[in-house]
């Protein structure tokens, strides 16, 4: 970037006269009452560098303008005064031959209560739902004129109509499941030629993909689902945009972009992030390389950049309602920069959801970046939930291997110690599957006893659950990590389809009956204070305890107490009550929370042969 240049000092500068010198600010508006009163205005049309700016506004002062490279860019730095009210702003531009043009600023007022919003934390349950894959609302909408990638359901990678109309048609279903909050994949403009469905491109940052609906709707979104109990989180990618960003097809200078603009591949080396005995160069690969030549890498240690992606999160926050954030790649982005979002957002919204998605397999890897944790750097917020991908892992191989002294559920069980890294293990984001994993049923071999314990497990165990949108259907992906098949139709959400998931209609026995069961278990844990908030107990699977293929963990809370029996075995389990009585001791009975059956514990207490039970205490 150029040199700051007082406002007073700005002279014009050659320029042939522009039609359009101001296609566009971002953001589009602004509100008062934040803590931090400044705000970076992005300025961009032909030749608006050549631009003189000026407002006579008491509630603001114009702080600073720069220029870039780019004769097409001006910023703005405003600063609103203490107090300040909403209303519009008017901004007086000056072309070169001196033309005065009046834009019209708005300044808004927050809704009541937007900085002490609810996020999410260990109560919820959230639903991961790709928006083009769950439900077609809108047909109108399913090929947009101007955007190459139009509809075409027979490509597992191209646009299936999906919408947020067709999510805010069926939000009955999710909160009927009882899931309480709603992640969607990045919902943003992606006008890329191809794979433009999956959002992790984006083009414009203060638009929704019009294929998808608009800003109105998905505002509409976020009051409905919050009307029904449901937030709504938002999927943000802070570490690189699409390659058709007018931000990259014309940026303000080379260096918004990382290695100068020019593709160079990260080496995806994620424990450099920590590693006492890094070389700096390889931790460069890491966070400067990009994802794809068609997903140019950010450089946040450029100061314009920073602030454009942190307006920029805080705008949608406020224009949508949102409950969370779950943040992209995120220790893809530059560490200082993390730092200063992390900061900035929960000084504006302290009680936030937000999530990283980090995806390395080892808590001394991920564990750093928790807020709180005894492995991060001194000084650092950190990001208060993390994607616990080391937990989902290990419980998948927990179930698919033999059970042993060394494999299997004994080493679930030794896993579980790594919970010391963390700041606060109760608010991981735990999950079976996502939108990136081959789905949990065909990880578990389309086995449903073993799908129905990892999702026990993703259920019961410390943190806060994810299930992705048809898992509740047993879905499944014939070629392993094929994302279109992961990606699959939600069926009923197009008009014709065979079986209609949202009314029961066509459904096989076994996706039915995985889905009352999953709904069971949902519905169950929105009330289940040991869930939420308990201590955990656990006992180690050993043959000298009977059998290595049963894993027994309660959970305490304030009197009550949740037991769960991982019974891998075929036959059914006799838990010898003595060997647990640290959590029985004073229950009388024990009540199976989705069949309803109580069995008194002076009669014993099994488990049927490959089962997850759930059991209730009482007294």
């Amino acid at each position: 970037m150029r040199t700051l240049v007082a406002l007073a000092a700005l002279a014009a500068l050659p320029s042939q006269a522009a039609a359009q010198p101001v296609e566009r600010i971002e953001p589009p508006h602004w509100w008062v009452g934040f803590e931090d009163p400044t705000v970076q205005l992005v300025v961009h049309g032909e030749n608006a560098a050549a631009l003189n700016v000026a407002e006579d506004d008491p509630r603001v002062e114009i702080t600073a303008v720069e220029r870039a490279d780019s004769e097409n860019y001006l910023f703005i730095d405003l600063r609103l005064a203490a107090g300040a009210g909403p209303g519009p702003l008017t901004l007086r531009f000056t072309v070169p031959d001196g033309t005065v043009i009046e834009h019209a600023y708005p300044l808004m007022a927050r809704a009541p209560g937007s900085a002490a919003r609810d996020g999410f934390d260990s109560t919820d349950t959230v639903y991961l739902a790709y928006p083009d894959r769950f439900a077609n609302g809108d047909p109108g909408n399913d090929t947009v004129e101007g955007y190459v990638d139009g509809l075409n359901r027979t490509d597992p990678g191209g646009r299936h109509g999906g919408d947020l109309q067709g999510l805010i048609d069926h939000l009955d279903y999710v909160e009927a499941m009882g899931f309480t909050q709603l992640w969607l994949n990045p919902v943003l403009e992606n006008a890329e030629a191809r794979n433009s469905y999956h959002g992790y491109a984006i083009t414009d940052h203060y638009r929704v993909d019009p294929r998808l609906g608009d800003t109105a709707l998905y505002r509409r979104l976020s009051d409905e689902a919050a009307a029904r109990g449901i937030g709504l989180i938002k999927d943000v990618v802070l570490n690189h945009a699409g390659s058709n960003h007018p931000l990259f097809q014309d940026p303000p200078s080379p260096s918004w972009f990382n290695n100068d603009a020019v593709f160079f591949p990260s080496s995806h080396q994620h424990t450099t992030a920590y590693d006492p005995y890094v070389a700096q160069t390889d931790r460069r690969d890491f966070v400067d390389g990009w994802f794809a030549p068609t997903m140019p890498d950010f450089n946040q240690r450029e100061e314009r950049v920073a602030r454009y992606l942190i307006d920029n999160t805080i705008w949608w926050i406020e224009e949508a309602g949102l409950s969370g954030l779950r943040l992209d790649t995120y220790d893809f982005s530059d560490a200082a920069f993390l730092d200063r979002y992390m900061n900035r957002i929960m000084t504006e919204y302290p009680d936030l959801g937000v999530v990283g998605e980090a995806w390395a397999y080892d808590p001394a890897v991920i564990a750093p970046m928790q807020t709180g944790s005894p492995l991060a750097p001194e000084g650092q917020p950190g990001v208060p939930s993390l994607m616990d991908f080391p937990l989902q892992i290990r419980a998948r191989d927990a179930l698919l291997a033999e059970d042993s002294g060394y494999s299997g559920l004994i080493s679930l069980y030794q896993f579980m110690v790594n919970d010391r890294l963390y700041g606060d293990p109760s608010d991981l984001m735990i999950f079976a599957d996502n939108h990136d994993f081959d789905r949990i049923h065909t990880q578990m071999g389309e086995d449903p006893a073993l799908t129905r314990m990892a999702l026990t497990l993703t259920l019961t165990l410390r943190g806060v659950p994810q299930i992705y949108y048809g898992t509740e259907l047993l879905f499944t992906n014939a070629t392993p990590g094929d994302h279109g098949e992961i990606r699959e139709d939600f069926p009923g959400g197009w008009s014709g389809d065979a079986v209609n998931a949202f009314s029961g209609e066509g459904l096989s026995e076994e996706a039915a009956s995985m889905q009352d069961w999953l709904r069971a278990m949902v519905t169950w844990r929105r009330t289940a204070a040991p869930i939420h908030h308990g201590d955990m107990i656990h006992f180690a699977p050993l043959e000298r305890h009977g059998t290595q293929s049963v894993y027994v963990y309660a959970r305490r809370h304030e009197g009550e107490t949740v037991l769960v029996v991982i019974n891998k075995g075929d036959a059914s389990h006799a838990l010898d009550l003595g060997r647990y009585g640290e959590v029985l001791d004073g229950y009388t009975a024990a009540r199976n929370m989705v069949t309803g059956a109580r069995q008194a514990l002076g009669d014993g207490l099994s488990a049927p042969g490959r089962s997850a039970s759930v059991f209730e205490l009482e007294r």
